[in-house]
């Protein structure tokens, strides 16, 4: 049984998939899962190596369009990360394609 919440704000379980772009790779993502999600933050697990500090992009994919979260990561265990989010930017895909054209 978890003890009392002395958190900031509620933290919500989820199993969401996600895709997380690799620091330093052009277009290379990997998939990842968020299991819990609040306010401030989320824990997730992606398989890349990345340290407490460095900024990390996760990119929620919904219909028509993709949500991009940046964050910080704050603790790591294994591939299991914390992250603070730092900003967010919603990005229509339609948009995104058409500008490509």
């Amino acid at each position: 049984m978890d003890g009392p919440n002395t958190r900031r704000y509620l933290r919500y379980r989820t199993h969401t998939p996600v895709s997380i772009a690799v620091p330093g790779a052009t277009n290379l993502v990997v998939p990842g899962l968020v299991s819990k999600l609040s306010r401030a933050g989320m824990e997730l697990y992606a398989g890349v190596i990345m340290q407490p500090g460095e900024l990390m992009e996760v990119r929620f994919r919904t219909t028509g369009r993709t949500i991009r979260i940046a964050g910080i990561v704050c603790n790591r265990s294994g591939f299991c990360y914390g992250l603070e989010f730092c900003a967010m930017r919603i990005e229509l895909e339609r948009a995104a394609s058409s500008s490509r054209a």
